[in-house]
């Protein structure tokens, strides 16, 4: 199971089969952070969502991990634990993030005022830049709640499975943005299935590419479940 059409194929069966806890997992990431971000200011927004946006999409993903790996879970239990458990490192995520996407918002900003051509090349080439460190990062949050990774470990991880394996994180990563396309023509479905969608995409993407790594990876995932057992 090592190509893009497999993982959709996988993909697709879990959506079937878990179907209501997928779109449980959805409406708890929304609830927690739609009402907020819509009706606050725009600077505590912001705020909120560097606060908040990481932790709640490390609780999806642990909810997501737990319903597949055993059927018979209290969700919103597993979710709020997750959400605990996992503060620190979401809110560190979420910083890394929010600081590419501020850097990127102020290059077109600057663009917008300046409309010199040095300053339209700059922001292309910081949208460039922080569409890589996305796609560089598809596999961090499964590397943390799946097999335990600290926060840089997981990090630096998903960046040598990028190299190791470039087409195939591209395939998903085009997949994943075409299905969030489909589901923008629609609000209640970006409410309802999103979150929990792409936190199974990215569960099976990258139980697929370590399973299949022969290199470092496969290493430290060994040392860093040696040390929790020990």
């Amino acid at each position: 199971m090592f190509s893009v059409t497999s993982i959709l194929r996988v993909t697709a069966k879990d959506l079937y089969h878990h179907i209501v806890s997928i779109v449980s997992i959805s409406l708890l990431v929304a609830i927690l952070c739609i009402p907020f971000f819509l009706f606050l200011p725009w600077q505590l927004a912001i705020l909120f969502l560097l606060l908040i946006g990481g932790p709640v999409w490390l609780a999806a993903a642990t909810s997501m991990e737990a319903v597949l790996t055993n059927k018979k879970v209290i969700l919103i239990n597993v979710f709020l634990k997750g959400f605990f458990a996992h503060y620190l490192k979401g809110v560190g995520l979420g910083f890394f993030f929010g600081g590419f996407v501020f850097i990127l918002a102020a290059s077109w900003w600057h663009w917008s005022i300046e409309q010199s051509y040095v300053a339209f090349a700059i922001a292309c080439f910081q949208t460039y830049f922080s569409g890589m460190v996305l796609l560089s990062q598809l596999y961090t949050v499964p590397l943390l709640i799946k097999y335990q990774l600290n926060l840089p470990k997981a990090m630096g991880a998903s960046v040598k499975l990028l190299l190791k394996y470039p087409l195939y994180t591209i395939g998903c990563f085009i997949q994943l943005v075409l299905f969030a396309g489909l589901l923008a023509f629609t609000i209640v479905g970006n409410a309802l299935l999103l979150p929990g969608v792409v936190a199974l995409f990215l569960s099976r993407m990258t139980s697929a590419a370590v399973s299949r790594s022969d290199f470092f990876v496969t290493s430290e995932l060994q040392d860093e479940h040696t040390i929790k057992a020990s």
